[in-house]
């Protein structure tokens, strides 16, 4: 080959790869100006003194701030969780741009808005549908369902520009209690020592002994259902509710006047009764009430003090109400003697050996 031809072959490569540079460049995506940018204005959390989330015209979830802490008028002034307040206002706060969704519209939308103490909006923002993901993989062969939500439909209030964003703001979507601690009581059922359970003029009584559970008053054809006793014992261990009841009832309106009663007795002396009153309006769910006792029963004032202060601390929160709690949580508190006994087997006679 010639120097001629050599040179005109790299004359030539040269410009093929110069024009596949300008093709590829030009093919590139350009990433939106707005993507990562934030979507409601910048804000002082500790400026936020109301939260405000509802349709146009329809009713709100509205969370303010008292002299007590925040709260929810909604659930008749319960308090809110202020770590649940902080982490929501965050992600408000912390909020990105990550696609503008061109043509989309918000049909419907909720609209959150953030105020100070003077009634002054500090941010607003309007949230449309959920993003889907669709199932894909493993997930998708077998049947993965219609998918699982991913992100959100989001525009600022008073813009018609849509932006999809990582985050769901599932809190924001009406339900009071996404910003409470549902918790009402976490009693550890080890702790336990003694049962009490009345109702309709009975009362029946277990123990725990060498850490088996016993029933007061068993005859001799009669036997404790063991199988019963872990429902029992662990009623109060992750007892979360599902709304509260109107202070303004009576206790005989809540069925509390001649409700079942259920007591639970530790070995560190606290004692904690819970009253399980009438079934709710529209619901299978049943009204409750808590409060807590403490009798010191050992010698530690250090230790007492703690547990009478803790004692006094439940009271003032939990005691204080009356709350509606699912169906299947008040049924393991209102067993009767009944449901925990049965026959005793007799023991098994020997078959005659075969000669």
């Amino acid at each position: 080959m010639t120097n001629k031809k050599l040179i005109s072959l790299t004359v030539v490569a040269a410009a093929l790869a110069g024009l596949a540079y300008f093709s590829t460049t030009h093919k590139k995506v350009k990433t939106p100006p707005l993507v990562g940018k934030p979507v409601v204005s910048d804000f002082e959390l500790s400026e936020v003194s109301k939260i405000e989330a509802g349709l146009a015209g329809g009713k709100k979830l509205v969370l303010a701030s008292s002299d007590s802490g925040w709260v929810i008028p909604s659930l008749f002034g319960y308090p809110a969780d202020i770590a649940k307040i902080r982490e929501n206002l965050l992600k408000l706060k912390d909020l990105k741009i990550g696609h503008v969704a061109a043509g989309k519209k918000l049909a419907a939308p909720i609209l959150v808005d953030l105020q100070n103490a003077a009634g002054k909006s500090l941010a607003t923002l309007r949230l449309g549908d959920k993003h889907m993901r669709q199932p894909s993989g493993e997930m998708e062969q077998y049947g993965g369902g219609g998918g699982f939500p991913d992100g959100r439909y989001v525009s600022a209030a008073g813009a018609d520009t849509v932006f999809l964003v990582k985050e769901t703001l599932d809190a924001f979507d009406g339900d009071p209690k996404s910003w409470t601690d549902a918790q009402i009581a976490s009693v550890p059922s080890a702790d336990i020592t003694a049962i009490e359970l009345s109702g309709k003029g009975t009362t029946t009584k277990l123990a725990k002994k060498d850490g088996a559970w016993t029933l007061e008053g068993l005859t001799p054809k009669e036997e404790f259902d063991t199988s019963k006793s872990y429902s029992i014992e662990s009623a109060l261990s992750y007892l979360n509710f599902n709304t509260v009841a109107d202070p303004a009832l009576t206790d005989s309106q809540l069925g509390l006047a001649t409700a079942s009663v259920y007591k639970v007795t530790l070995k560190n002396g606290e004692a904690y009764t819970a009253k399980i009153g009438a079934v709710a309006t529209n619901s299978t769910d049943r009204y409750f009430k808590i409060s807590a006792a403490f009798s010191p029963v050992g010698t530690n004032t250090t230790e007492n003090a703690a547990l009478a202060k803790k004692v006094e601390t439940f009271n003032a929160k939990a005691g204080k109400w009356t709350y509606v709690i699912p169906a299947y949580n008040a049924e393991n508190m209102t067993k009767t003697r009944t449901d925990l006994v049965k026959a005793k087997e007799e023991p098994k006679k020997e078959e005659p050996k075969a000669k």
